[in-house]
């Protein structure tokens, strides 16, 4: 017993006496105890709230109060604990009333023995009842729950009782079945309320659990429908429990549920799972459809890359069979260099990640390549791999990159073309303004060197010599104009040229000396000329001139010790030009003067055959070097191309038109006849827009003895014309404003049949003089002996049988 917790006894006693004698009679029952003493009734009021105690322990007679007023604040204030009187000076009576006002028991002073037992007794009594409020406590709060629950879930509790065969039903259940307030409840009514295909099932239920094997319960679980006094269906849960005793079923319990709603939420999710099963099996078979129709490639692989399924399409796009590549390693089916990729992709696939398309070579079963374009994704174990053939796309692909790069080419090649146009239009507006200046430029040369000459000769019998010197100077002056004059006209393709059949390696064999002379002691000349030349078809007296001009412009770039080659070749041309300056396709007699000079710059060669551009010091050159070379080619009907490079050298090659035959001509012998003197009243008409040319070349005919007549313009000249004066020979200009000397000429011999005409021009349009031999033509400037030899061979020629025919000028 020492080992049992120690009692808490309040203890109310104002004897000390006693309460020690109170406290051994308990430890004599060995029961431990830890006993509070209090007097007052304040003190036992404190003690009570602190609620400490298991037993209380009265005296009745109390100093401030008594017994009975203890209990009734002990009643108050804790009205659990057990409360025994221990007094020595009231009755039984008293004892009785106290017993009945709630005290568990009464022991007297002079009988404390029974103190421990009635201590016992009141703990064991306040302990049963403390069981028996726990366990009504505890059933009236599972009431309430049960009731709550039923509420919330809209339960309606039913109960019956065969024996008596009444049914009771609390609100909910009336609801739920329809009943109303004056409705008596038999199971008569509950028949007639359930359907006709439930009622039947429900009452069996209700029998069997009410024969249940004895000393068990049975349940009864149904569903069944009900029909509401409106003729509504109502959808019912039914659930009950027979509580048994020994012998047989007393009663049924259980509980009603309204499951309307949830039936038909049933019925629309059965409907709905109906309906998606019926998708599914749609979806099955449009993907089966899929798989075995498809023309392209669908496959089932391992996270390993081993085929576990390939679609027909494999067989139709690669020639493997349905069933052939099941358990084959995919890459055995890729060209040996994609395998890496198919590897990283598989590895992307086991990590987690998305890999992008690929386009990779798979085998053929006739042993090809075909490329395929593919991707793959991987869901529960399983690679799903979808591909489609772009061995065409490829090859389109590629063939438009092709056309691309022909189109891109076909482009450049139209900007190159536009570019060489633009060059070509370019230098021939040029041309026609260096033609231009060259014409005027020509009429001032006649004029000056003209009265040179007439200066000359009215001072050859003078003694001052300086002022002959002089003349001499100015003539030589003059005489450098003419040659610049010429090469502009050379640039232009102004020249009027006599194109014969000429072997160049007889011209440059001819020059070899000159060259020499000219290039210095210091430069080696060399040459290479093919013995098969072809005979080139141009101007014998120009094509000596575009040697020495080549060789002269190459001196000026080549240092002490240098090289100068001449080379003569066969070329034939067949790709577009690259340049304005180059020939057409064709076949040409090929001169190229090399030297080993310093070079151009690609900045020089842009520029190297525009007239005047030259590189060379004040005083050193015109500019017109390759210009003219560039002139002379092209209206030969050939080209020039200039291959350089800085510190290495330069090639110009000089592209002639080829003739099939040789015609060497011969010395002209009537080039220094001494020129007859004029017949007796032989008449020139003089025809001249330019004041001053006109008075030369009338001064210069006069002192030959020729009768002249004059006119400024085409008209006077016409009007001279019809009257009967003597003209024997018409010198017109052939540029002239108003009416021009072509127009003069056919108009003239219009007037008068078999008129001898002279041409005088600072540049010709060969178009407009097509018909006309070069001893009908002069060129300004001209040299007196010139003009007097021309007059005089033209007057001494028998007169034509017909009239010239001009090509009238656009």
């Amino acid at each position: 017993m020492a080992s049992e917790t120690p009692v808490r006894v309040l203890l109310l006693e104002d004897s000390a006496v006693d309460a020690e004698l109170v406290a051994a009679h308990l430890r004599k029952a060995e029961l431990e105890a830890e006993i509070t003493c209090v007097a007052t009734q304040a003190d036992f009021r404190a003690a009570l709230k602190r609620d400490t105690h298991d037993v209380v322990l009265a005296d009745y007679s109390l100093p401030d109060f008594d017994g009975l007023s203890a209990l009734a604040i002990a009643q108050e204030l804790r009205p659990h604990l057990p409360f025994v009187f221990v007094s020595g000076v009231v009755g039984e009576e008293f004892a009785t009333n106290a017993l009945k006002l709630g005290a568990l028991d009464y022991v007297l002073k002079r009988n404390l023995s029974r103190v421990a037992p009635a201590v016992r007794r009141a703990l064991d009594q306040a302990r049963e009842r403390g069981e028996r409020r726990d366990a009504l406590a505890a059933l009236e709060r599972s009431e309430m729950n049960a009731r709550l629950a039923a509420e919330a879930a809209k339960l309606g509790l039913w109960e019956y009782a065969p024996e008596s065969e009444t049914l009771r039903w609390d609100d909910t259940a009336r609801w739920i079945f329809g009943a109303g307030p004056q409705d008596e409840l038999s199971l008569e009514f509950l028949r007639a309320r359930c359907h006709e295909e439930d009622g039947a099932a429900l009452f069996a239920a209700l029998r069997a659990a009410l024969e249940g094997q004895s000393g068990k319960t049975a349940r009864v679980q149904q569903d069944i429908r009900i029909t509401l006094p409106g003729g509504a269906l109502r959808w019912v849960a039914v659930h009950g429990q027979a509580l048994a005793d020994t012998t047989r079923s007393l009663r049924l319990v259980g509980v009603v549920r309204d499951i309307t709603e949830e039936r038909h939420a049933q019925e629309i999710m059965r409907a709905e799972a109906q309906e998606l099963e019926r998708q599914v099996a749609i979806r099955t078979a449009e993907r089966d459809r899929i798989w075995r129709l498809s023309d392209e490639l669908f496959a089932v692989v391992d996270l390993g890359g081993r085929i576990r399924r390939a679609n027909p399409a494999w067989e139709s796009l690669l020639g493997y069979q349905e069933g052939r590549l099941d358990g084959c390693l995919l890459s055995l089916l890729l060209h040996p260099e994609d395998r890496d990729g198919l590897a990283e992709v598989l590895q992307e696939l086991r990590d987690g990640r998305k890999p992008p398309r690929r386009e990779d070579r798979f085998s053929h079963q006739n042993g090809g390549w075909r490329w395929i374009s593919w991707g793959a994704v991987a869901e529960e174990g399983a690679v799903y791999l979808a591909g489609r053939d772009v061995t065409a796309e490829r090859e389109a692909r590629i063939a438009l990159a092709e056309r691309n790069a022909e189109l891109a080419a076909q482009i450049e090649e139209r900007q190159r073309v536009e570019e060489t146009l633009r060059q070509m239009q370019r230098l021939e507006a040029v041309g026609q303004l260096t033609s231009g200046v060259a014409h005027d430029f020509n009429n001032l040369l006649t004029v000056i060197l003209g009265n040179i000459g007439f200066a000359e000769r009215r001072l050859k019998t003078a003694e001052d010599d300086k002022f002959l010197q002089r003349l001499q100077t100015m003539r030589s002056a003059a005489e450098r104009g003419a040659s610049l004059t010429a090469q502009l006209l050379a640039f232009s393709r102004r020249q009027r040229l006599e194109p014969k059949a000429v072997d160049l390696n007889e011209t440059v064999q001819g020059m070899r000396e000159l060259l020499q002379s000219t290039m210095g002691g210091s430069i080696r000349i060399e040459t290479n000329l093919r013995a098969d030349l072809w005979s080139a078809l141009v101007d014998p007296t120009q094509i000596e001139l575009i040697i020495l001009n080549l060789a002269i412009n190459a001196r000026d770039a080549i240092e002490v010790g240098g090289t100068l080659t001449l080379e003569t070749a066969n070329v034939s041309r067949t790709g577009p030009r690259q340049r304005p300056e180059e020939p057409p396709p064709g076949d040409y007699v090929m001169l190229s003067v090399r030297d080993t000079g310093t070079g151009m710059s690609p900045e020089v060669l842009a520029k190297a055959f525009e007239p005047f551009f030259t590189t060379k010091e004040v005083g050193k050159g015109s500019g017109l070097g390759l210009a003219q070379v560039y002139g002379f080619a092209a209206q030969s009907g050939g080209g020039v191309n200039i291959e350089t490079r800085i510190g290495v050298g330069t090639t110009i090659s000089v592209f002639l038109p080829r003739t099939q035959t040789a015609q060497e001509a011969g010395p002209d012998a009537a080039a220094h006849a001494p020129v007859p003197a004029a017949q007796a009243g032989q008449t020139v008409l003089v025809v001249d827009d330019d004041p001053q040319v006109r008075e030369v070349t009338s001064t210069v005919l006069g002192e030959a003895g020729y009768r002249l007549t004059e006119a400024a313009s085409g008209a006077e000249a016409l009007a001279i014309l019809r009257t009967k004066q003597r003209v024997d020979l018409l010198v017109a200009d052939f540029a002239m404003p108003g009416m021009s000397g072509v127009e003069l000429a056919r108009e003239g011999q219009a007037l008068r049949p078999g008129l001898k005409v002279l041409f005088v021009t600072g540049y010709v349009d060969l178009t407009s003089l097509d018909g006309v031999g070069e001893a009908q033509i002069i060129r300004k400037p001209f040299q007196e002996e010139e003009l007097r030899a021309k007059v005089s061979e033209l007057l001494r020629a028998s007169p034509p049988g017909n009239v010239l025919r001009f090509t009238r000028s656009g």
